[in-house]
């Protein structure tokens, strides 16, 4: 039996968009996608639940990346592209049980509350700030104490990275996490001044500079949820995926890979993409390489439990036009934050009702994940209810666990990656794509899977 062309491990976006860009390339090509579970998707999905729209992990995109735009027009999903609405430019810090709303300009930070005054006069020295030093992965709050101070970094820093990342800012690379805000001081010595200096290259050019994390970017998702790119992809490639299909090992056989699949059945493949999170491909490849499993092995991960509530508007005392609020670490509340999810898209609670996506857990709260599904709703419930003021019990509750939440790209993560190449190159025609590497959002999935598909004649 001839081998086939390309065998894909994992049925998330990663793996789905490398399917999609690969068949576009090489239209000729013989793939199999294998994914373990009974449905596509990974971590994304979207419950319909008595009115409610409920996503199980991310909840959308920044429509900065044209590549995703791009995919979403070739598989025919333009239409039901839906931008959060104006609300989103509206978020919060809690600050001394207190919602505080975050500065989106100079002139609101002057006015703000959410630093006193001596943190604001620090964040002005930012042009001042003293260098980093030579030969460092730092942390992104060792770099945010340098250039912003201590009060900024704990109180608009941290909650962002815990936001984000479910991380500590005091663990993560700047480099791995926040490459930009790193470039910016390399070549200005100060972000305000590269911020200056970006704004009027980007108005020469006519084009918009973006913030110090990146380009700016609109969160973007589809009508009714994330899902809905998923069941597309299914609907399209249903003949390359197979569900419901361990794989339990990948050696090498001659020139090409042979992929054992759990109920004993085996395949050959002159390329292989890995496409799952990193605790999983140690597993596969452990005969293959120990070096390479040992490293995918020391790429660690936040657990985050997503608690979806829904209530009726008129138990909500707090005014809800935003995005919704983050905590800093220091507040020491059990929660993370919360999305304020039908205020920013159409359609996610039925009239007169409201939904919130609150996040507990992280690499701080490591045992949250542990939690009955009572005391995870009580401690989400008792935070919401004290800070928004929620008279009564939700009418809906739906909760999502992830053992393996989210990729933590601590120092040293970049040195990690150099040695996952490195063996990858030496085994020749084996792939990694995912959310543990370059990047943990939707965009840079596809990234990384359209640049594999570029690689594999």
């Amino acid at each position: 039996m001839m081998p086939k062309d390309v065998v894909i491990v994992g049925g998330g976006i990663s793996g789905l968009s490398a399917l999609h860009f690969i068949k576009q390339r090489h239209p000729e090509f013989d793939i199999t996608l294998y994914e373990a579970d009974k449905r596509l998707g990974g971590t994304i999905g979207t419950d319909h639940i008595d009115g409610y729209s409920f996503d199980w992990g991310p909840n959308g995109f920044l429509d900065r990346e044209p590549l995703t735009l791009r995919m979403c027009d070739e598989i025919g999903l333009t239409d039901t592209l839906e931008r959060a609405s104006e609300k989103v430019n509206s978020r919060f810090i809690l600050r001394k049980n207190k919602l505080r709303r975050v500065p989106m300009n100079p002139k609101e930070f002057l006015g703000s509350d959410i630093l006193s005054l001596g943190g604001k006069l620090r964040i002005a020295l930012e042009p001042f700030s003293r260098s980093r030093p030579d030969g460092i992965d730092e942390t992104i709050y060792d770099f945010a104490k340098r250039h912003i101070g201590k009060e900024a970094a704990d109180y608009m820093l941290q909650p962002m990275v815990s936001g984000i990342y479910g991380g500590m800012a005091d663990r993560l690379s700047l480099k791995s996490c926040f490459p930009i805000m790193r470039e910016m001081e390399d070549e200005y010595g100060s972000l305000f001044k590269a911020m200056v200096g970006r704004a009027r290259k980007a108005k020469a050019e006519g084009r918009k500079s973006g913030g110090p994390s990146g380009p700016s970017g609109w969160l973007t998702s589809f009508k009714g949820g994330l899902y809905a790119i998923i069941e597309k992809f299914h609907s399209l490639y249903s003949e390359q995926i197979v569900v419901d299909s361990p794989v339990e090992s990948i050696e090498k056989s001659g020139q090409h890979y042979l992929v054992k699949l759990r109920d004993g059945s085996t395949t050959t493949a002159r390329h292989v993409i890995l496409a799952l999170p990193t605790n999983l491909a140690a597993n596969l490849v452990r005969k293959l390489s120990a070096p390479l499993a040992n490293r995918f092995d020391s790429i660690p991960y936040a657990p985050i439990a997503v608690i979806c509530l829904g209530y009726e508007k008129g138990q909500v005392r707090n005014d809800l036009n935003g995005f919704g609020f983050l905590v800093p670490a220091k507040e020491r509340r059990r929660i993370l934050g919360s999305i304020w999810t039908s205020s920013i898209f159409a359609e996610r609670s039925p009239e007169e009702h409201v939904q919130f996506r609150t996040m507990i857990g992280g690499d701080g709260d490591h045992e949250s994940i542990n939690l009955s599904d009572e005391d995870l709703l009580a401690a989400a419930t008792n935070d919401l209810n004290d800070i928004l003021g929620i008279n009564g019990d939700p009418q809906v509750v739906k909760i999502y666990r992830w053992a393996h939440g989210i990729p933590q790209f601590m120092v040293g993560h970049s040195d990690k990656m150099t040695a996952i190449e490195t063996e990858l190159t030496r085994l020749g025609n084996l792939f990694i794509t995912g959310n543990a590497y370059y990047g943990i959002g939707l965009n840079d999935c596809v990234k990384q899977s359209y640049k594999i598909a570029q690689k594999i004649d």
